[in-house]
């Protein structure tokens, strides 16, 4: 409106004139001085020191492009295309005062260049009626040493800039600028592939690997001072364009056509059936056997790579291959271990029971990397012993792949094999502990996981001889903001405690927050109400909160209620199989002493729950102390970086050291798996952050 300057509305893509004074030709806002800034004003963490010391951000005068072109070219064909605003007057109607307005005019301009007239200095070509633009071209021959990457001698690098030479305007800036600039380069031969040698002469396994993996996609320009795009015309670049605002189409990665692997059994009910170690074997082992001719088949098809491509190939052929490996002994596993064939088509049932009753899945099935990524994990699993118990096996899938459900799948496998391992009330304690990094994506996932553990509590019912009388159960072991860390009781005046954000939902459900970060079952997905909550065994003096459905219909409802812990002082006494939990929680294990009851601290029992040291005087002795974790699952691993990774590694070691158990004379740790959707410096960052030298992805 009015006189207000046209760039003030662009966050970028104009040209100021190369002769504009220094003052007038940065960003405003780079001078606002931070350093004044009042602590209570929520920034006094921010070092503001390193923000003043950064340089000044100054708006381009120019900007251009760079591609190759092949040695019998002979013209290029240079679009320019831009746009001016000028002041104007706008009449609405007769006898209304006219309104300032800014005008804008699209203009477009050719610029023909002859190959013959370029050398090796800048040449220089006025824009036509554009009042002092101009295109400079610089051009050299690759030849000799310069030619890499298959790039034919005498191919000539071409660089292309605009360049705003107007003359400042001290009034009216604006009226000097380019705005909205554009080249379109074309050429009477196609444009030449720009190669990308930093991954053949890399150090860094991840830049040999993209190397290989994005040989067949060439650029054929590199920007300056803005993005660059390119169209393709039978297989040929026939033109070359730049562009403010670039876009990138990313192909989707998906798994198996249909999720079907020809011969292989991927379903859930079918797999929690298997007769036996046979039928296993039967079942699966055709997996291994598609998967090595894929191999082979990459291994044929890429023999033309030669110098480090090859070797990378090779590389990654050999860890595929050991992959292979991996999930054949698995599946022996199954065949030669009942207890481990036991805890899989239970963990089978499990997953495909929770899909079924939340998600509705009439027969719910595995995804071929799934299934994969659970059987190369079983050997570690059920044989502690097992060299790949130290690897960590990092799951690199994109986001909404299948991610969890594969490590819960893994998750089920371990719970049940704890429980038949160690009979009675040996096999209760902490199993497996999942780890995020961020609160949000901890309550995100906790109804997937906490429906697991229903599966696991229904498979448990119907036969608490062979699974333990003790219920798997799943705990949410986070910050008081999102579940209260102490029970409370009448009188202690705590308005974080179960016992006040209990009543405060049931006396105004519509108003106040669920005590828990749930609102509804995760068995059957009905929603919560004020009466899903009970505090037991009274409201004044409740020893724990529990969780109900609302439908009657639901195997959960009454007085048997969830299996869901939120609070920590009954997740300290009841140590869930399962525990959900966020890494700056493990600041309250030097802290809290009955905190270490979930790493294996436990000596003591009643029918109430389990004790240590930090609560001696209640329980009876154990014939033993409960098995330390079995497995650690870090999901959204990328997101450890920074102070927040260097915090998690501190603590890492404590977790580690009182969870690793000796047998035999041999140290045994927790089996360390994670996932995440992006990957960089795997190796050298988990073994930072877990001390373990193997990683497998």
């Amino acid at each position: 409106p009015g006189w207000r300057r046209p760039s003030t509305w662009y966050l970028t893509g104009f040209l100021i004139p190369t002769d504009t004074p220094e003052e007038e030709a940065a960003d405003d806002d780079e001078d606002d001085d931070f350093g004044d800034v009042p602590e209570d004003a929520g920034l006094a963490e921010e070092n503001t020191e390193d923000r003043k010391a950064a340089k000044k951000s100054y708006f381009p005068s120019s900007m251009g492009l760079s591609f190759l072109v092949a040695p019998g070219a002979r013209e290029l064909s240079v679009q320019v295309r831009w746009g001016d605003y000028r002041r104007g007057e706008f009449v609405r109607e007769e006898g209304v005062d006219s309104v300032p307005m800014w005008q804008r005019t699209p203009k477009d301009q050719t610029v023909v260049v002859r190959m013959e007239d370029l050398g090796g200095d800048p040449v220089e070509f006025p824009v036509a009626e554009s009042e002092g633009l101009r295109v400079m071209v610089v051009a050299r021959t690759m030849e000799g040493p310069a030619i890499h990457g298959g790039i034919p001698d005498g191919t000539r690098s071409i660089s292309v800039f605009l360049i705003n030479q107007r003359r400042h305007d001290s009034v009216h800036p604006d009226e000097a600028y380019v705005f909205q600039p554009e080249l379109l380069v074309g050429c009477d031969t196609p444009f030449v592939p720009r190669p990308d040698l930093r991954g053949l002469n890399a150090e860094d396994p991840d830049e040999q690997v993209a190397d290989l993996q994005y040989a067949d996609t060439p650029a054929y320009a590199a920007g300056h001072g803005v993005s660059v795009d390119w169209d393709m015309v039978d297989g040929a670049c026939a033109e070359l364009r730049t562009c403010w605002m670039p876009t990138a189409q990313v192909e989707k990665t998906e798994t198996v056509k249909g999720d079907r692997v020809a011969g292989v059994e991927l379903g859930m009910d079918a797999l929690g059936a298997l007769a036996d170690g046979a039928a296993a074997r039967d079942a699966l082992m055709p997996l291994v056997e598609r998967y090595r001719k894929w191999i082979e088949k990459q291994e044929t098809d890429f023999d033309h790579l030669s110098g480090q491509r090859l070797d990378t190939m090779r590389y990654l052929v050999n860890r595929a291959s050991v992959a292979a490996g991996r999930m054949e002994r698995g599946i022996k596993t199954l065949v030669d271990d009942p207890d481990a064939l036991d805890a899989f088509r239970v963990g089978n049932r499990a997953v495909a029971a929770a899909l079924k009753k939340r998600l509705k899945i009439d027969a719910p099935s595995w995804r071929a990397f799934q299934l994969a990524f659970i059987l190369l994990n079983l050997r570690g699993m059920a044989h502690p012993e097992d060299p790949n118990r130290e690897t960590v096996d990092l799951l690199f899938f994109p986001t909404g792949g299948g991610k969890t459900e594969a490590y819960l799948g893994l998750a089920a496998f371990a719970m049940v094999l704890r429980r038949l391992r160690n009979p009675g009330v040996q096999g209760a304690g902490v199993s497996v502990m999942m780890r995020y990094t961020l609160r949000l994506l901890t309550l995100d996932q906790l109804g997937r996981a906490a429906g697991l553990v229903c599966g696991l509590e229904q498979e448990r019912i119907k036969d608490e001889a062979r699974y333990g009388e003790w219920p798997f159960e799943i705990g949410l072991w986070v910050g008081k903001a999102a579940t209260p860390n102490v029970m409370g009781r009448k009188g202690d005046k705590r308005q974080d405690s179960a016992r006040s954000k209990t009543i405060a939902y049931k006396n105004n459900p519509n108003n106040k927050p669920s005590p828990i970060p749930l609102e509804n079952c995760p068995w059957c997905g009905e929603r919560f109400t004020a009466q899903s909550f009970e505090l037991l065994p009274n409201s004044d003096e409740p020893k724990e909160l529990r969780v109900v459905c609302a439908d009657w219909e639901c195997e959960f409802a009454g007085e048997r209620g969830l299996p869901v812990l939120a609070v920590d002082d009954v997740i300290y006494r009841r140590l869930p199989a399962f525990l959900v939990a966020t890494v700056d929680k493990f600041a309250s294990l030097p802290w809290v002493g009955e905190s270490g009851l979930l790493l294996g601290g436990a000596t003591r029992s009643d029918t109430h729950g389990f004790y240590g040291a930090a609560t001696s005087g209640r329980g009876t002795p154990m014939d033993a102390g409960l098995p330390p974790l079995d497995l650690i699952i870090q999901d959204e691993l990328h997101l450890i970086s920074g102070p927040l990774g260097t915090m998690a590694g501190l603590y890492e070691t404590v977790i580690d050291a009182l969870a690793t158990r000796e047998l035999e004379g041999k140290s045994i740790r927790p089996k360390v798996v994670a996932s995440t959707a992006t990957v960089r410096r795997a190796q050298e960052q988990i073994q930072a952050l877990f001390a373990r030298g193997q990683t497998m992805i």
